[in-house]
């Protein structure tokens, strides 16, 4: 019954959040145009022209109206798209065409960022349920409302990445370890990294680092901290590692084959993408790939304005200076979840298991792809979105239970969380999508 009124709470939450933001928010909670074709015309190019016809691989544009035949499109298949990325869209489309796509998709992926929303709050509540100074509920419930609430996650509301697919798998996964469903454990890692095979080969680049690291530093023994919680003490890593690196294996495989036999194509190179390809203006270093702290970008606080506005308008100019404000804000809040995520993994024996892949998939992302996330930021950091929801949550619990009473401290946490909520609601509502 307890699980059940969390659940209740969860959906009631992010519930009013849609309606809230359905009716007041600027950009709506429903497909953005240039997503929802995009979707549209991937799907239905392979429902015209066979599902497998191009090794299952598509088309990513967002033309409207546009001649779906293969002849048109020879030299334009993304390599990066492929029919297991899309199946849920397919399936959507092939049964009830694009009223149904248009209808149900954007209310599919709602349904599973809310699945997200509630994993990382359960996963939280196990984490911290031995030393909490606040109602179990509670603590969750606002660590739901933060990750729910959060402009990363507004972002997939208005157009989904494979990220909330990734991020469903791999938080499943994790609690599949966690209740000693070890083979379901496994089998959903799997399925996290068909779902975007980049973020799979981040992670398993991280437990292949923690195991080398081990030998580095004369068998310190401790790797087993970092891994998920496992029914047998002495279970083979490799099967983590494994789980996460088949399917990107399997995946790079399949598109060189592709290559081989679809002409033409296109796809971008590693190092245009990392931002060092000798042409690249869209690279912002690294202090480019990490403005997704502030929630938005900053030229969303330019971007309405003309030079004639900024040199006499007083609105203009207020607007403009409120709008950095907010994101400047974001930004702060941002850093100081980073501060309790590293509370949280020295505090907690989970939060060392769960954290730490999220956070270095995140680090290597910004450290590498700096070009990537500086044009692409808002899709890569959804996953912060998990991080900043458990790191700010635990920094707020242990600030809270340092006063007097833990009746003071719930007393004050209450307006805190409440200003951080109407805050990122305000930065969700400056955005424009990017």
């Amino acid at each position: 019954m307890n699980l059940l009124f969390r659940l209740f709470a969860y959906i009631s939450i992010f519930a009013a959040y849609i309606l809230f933001m359905h009716t007041y928010a600027p950009m709506g909670v429903y497909w953005q145009d240039f997503h929802a074709q995009r979707i549209f015309n991937a799907v239905e190019f392979l429902k015209l022209n066979g599902y497998f016809s191009t090794y299952g691989f598509t088309i990513w544009e967002s033309c409207a109206n546009c001649t779906l035949n293969a002849e048109e499109w020879q030299d334009k298949i993304y390599f990066s798209v492929h029919v297991l990325t899309l199946l849920p869209y397919i399936f959507l489309n092939h049964l009830g065409g694009r009223e149904s796509l248009e209808f149900l998709g954007p209310l599919l992926d709602q349904g599973i960022v809310l699945f997200c929303g509630i994993l990382i709050a359960e996963l939280f509540l196990k984490a911290i349920k031995d030393f909490a100074t606040v109602p179990g509920y509670l603590a969750c419930w606002i660590c739901f409302a933060f990750f729910a609430l959060s402009p990363w996650t507004y972002k997939m509301i208005q157009a989904a990445w494979m990220e909330i697919y990734f991020l469903m798998f791999f938080l499943s996964g994790f609690l599949a370890f966690a209740k000693k469903k070890s083979t379901l454990g496994y089998v959903l890692f799997f399925l996290a990294g068909i779902a975007h095979y980049q973020w799979a080969f981040a992670l398993g680049m991280f437990y292949i680092a923690i195991v080398a690291s081990n030998y580095i530093l004369n068998g310190d023994k401790s790797e087993d901290k970092y891994f998920p919680q496992h029914q047998y003490l002495n279970f083979p890593r490799a099967k983590v590692i494994f789980s996460l690196l088949l399917p990107v294996a399997l995946f790079l495989l399949w598109k060189m084959i592709a290559q081989q036999y679809v002409s033409g194509g296109s796809d971008s190179s590693i190092f245009y993408r990392i931002g060092i390809s000798g042409n690249d203006i869209h690279n912002g270093g690294l202090l480019g790939s990490l403005q997704f702290l502030a929630g938005t970008r900053i030229n969303s606080c330019l971007g309405d304005f003309s030079a004639q506005d900024l040199s006499g308008g007083l609105l203009a100019k207020i607007a403009m200076y409120n709008c950095i404000l907010s994101l400047a804000s974001m930004a702060m809040i941002s850093l100081a979840s980073v501060a309790g995520m590293y509370l949280l993994i020295k505090s907690s024996s989970l939060g060392k298991k769960l954290i730490p892949p999220l956070a270095f998939g995140m680090l290597f992302f910004v450290a590498f792809f700096q070009q990537s996330l500086s044009v692409h930021l808002m899709g890569y950091s959804f996953i912060f979105a998990a991080i900043f929801a458990s790191g700010l949550t635990y920094l707020l619990l242990a600030i809270s239970s340092r006063l007097d009473s833990p009746v003071l401290g719930l007393v004050f946490l209450f307006p805190v969380v409440a200003g951080i909520c109407i805050l990122m609601i305000r930065v969700s509502m400056l955005a424009v999508y990017v």
